[in-house]
């Protein structure tokens, strides 16, 4: 028990800092935008998240399910099949970046008016997404590599490319946002030399005598039947991340609808809370992957489901740490991202205070299904993950605000995962004696 209390500890908080710390990109540019613009660049930025955020999400789906297939092989000793799922997946990113780009930027504007972006809107939100698509590649391939590397046995080492990029993006936004008075341009540009910076420490990580992983030319002949397995495995990773989208795209919706720009302006500074609180629960649920998946290929269940366990315990500590802080930042964060006075204002602050309770929760719901996923159960990870995305969240964001308005928008998230919870209780106890005991 100590021993596996030790890796436990070994994996679970560098994913967890790394994890934090990907949030903080958030966090900093909305800090940074909303200093320089005022409400009306934090709406308009806020509109670009879902797009973004889907075409970043083939990198998690991409990475996600090549390094829990990696992870797997590694537990297995197949080396010779964790080299060729290496090959594929860089194959999958170099395509997928290519076909994306090609598909989206030419129908962006028309993309980001559907979002809701308005006439007082378009400028920013255009100019924004135009810089971050044009480094896709970068930014699936930061997403991939770090995935790889921590699953690849180095999780301090994933998480020291992340603290390298918050710290390069902290400077870069400093001198684009305030020093070159770009604004949220200059958020952007700064977003995408960070990442670049992640991703050329993953290439030289796949260069160095400290992994066995090498970049070669089978990358340009990969294994379909590869393809089809990473896919299929990455699919709940890619899930949450449309999970996030989802969220982002109707909290948008419904608080322009019921609240105007004021509302949008104030629901940037919620996400930005949400999005630092989900990662790092992300973080808790991504470093017992690697463990859990090594124990499943390796047949050792029992430890297998220790450290899921282990990772549900920690999940729901955190949670309540994520709900105290929130109550006792609701006044704090929106100032910090410039929102001192008015009506914005104090949306933020009324939204904070309803939609925290969520993290109670939340860490539970991901951590199972991580857990699911990572040891073979696809159907019930998809089930947690694409259940929020079209069925808990929609059904409370656009009932919920019929009967309290703009607080109903506000409630939609804790009252989502009281139904996902539901759903997890099932999982553990409805189908108990269906499970097999190992």
């Amino acid at each position: 028990m100590s021993k596996d209390l030790k890796l436990f500890g070994k994996y679970v908080m560098p994913s967890i800092i790394a994890m934090v710390i990907g949030g903080s990109f958030s966090i900093v540019d909305t800090i940074f935008i909303g200093q320089a613009d005022g409400k009306n660049g934090l709406a308009a930025v806020s509109l670009t998240w879902p797009l973004l955020m889907l075409l970043m999400g083939f990198g998690s789906l991409i990475g996600g399910g090549g390094a829990v297939l990696i992870s797997q092989c590694g537990g297995a000793g197949d080396q010779k099949r964790k080299q060729e799922i290496f090959d594929t997946t860089i194959f999958m990113i170099i395509v997928s970046s290519l076909v994306l780009f090609v598909s989206v930027f030419p129908f962006l504007e028309d993309i980001l008016r559907f979002a809701g972006a308005n006439a007082e809107l378009m400028g920013v939100s255009l100019r924004y997404s135009q810089i971050i698509l044009a480094g896709l590649v970068v930014s699936i391939a930061m997403n991939a590599f770090l995935e790889i590397v921590r699953n690849d046995g180095h999780p301090t080492l994933a998480m020291a490319m992340m603290v390298t990029g918050l710290l390069g993006n902290l400077v870069l936004d400093w001198l684009f946002v305030f020093y070159f008075n770009y604004g949220a341009v200059g958020a952007g540009i700064a977003t995408i030399v960070s990442e670049a910076i992640i991703a050329l420490m993953g290439v030289i990580y796949f260069c160095s005598p400290w992994t066995e992983l090498r970049f070669t030319l089978k990358i340009f002949r990969p294994l379909l039947q590869e393809i089809k397995n990473i896919t299929v495995t990455g699919l709940p990773i890619f899930g949450n991340m449309i999970s996030i989208i989802a969220m982002l795209y109707m909290h948008n919706e419904q608080s322009l609808r019921y609240g105007g720009v004021d509302a949008l302006a104030a629901y940037t500074v919620i996400a930005a809370l949400e999005s630092l609180g989900s990662m790092l629960l992300t973080g808790i649920a991504g470093g017992i992957q690697p463990l859990t998946a090594s124990m499943y290929g390796a047949g050792k269940h029992k430890r297998q489901n220790r450290f899921g366990n282990m990772g549900y315990v920690t999940a729901f500590i955190v949670g309540i740490m994520l709900t105290v802080f929130s109550f006792c930042m609701y006044k704090v964060m929106p100032e910090w991202m410039g929102l001192d006075s008015g009506r914005a204002r104090d949306l933020a602050m009324t939204g904070i205070l309803i939609s925290a309770p969520a993290f109670l929760l939340l860490g539970l719901i991901r951590v199972a299904a991580f857990y699911y996923q990572s040891t073979g159960n696809i159907a019930k990870s998809s089930w947690l993950i694409y259940g929020d995305s079209f069925l808990a969240l929609p059904l409370c964001i656009f009932v919920l605000p019929l009967l309290w308005g703009i607080n109903g928008v506000w409630m939609a998230m804790p009252v989502s995962r009281i139904l996902l919870m539901l759903m997890l209780l099932y999982f553990w106890f409805g189908t108990k004696k269906k499970r097999k005991t190992v």
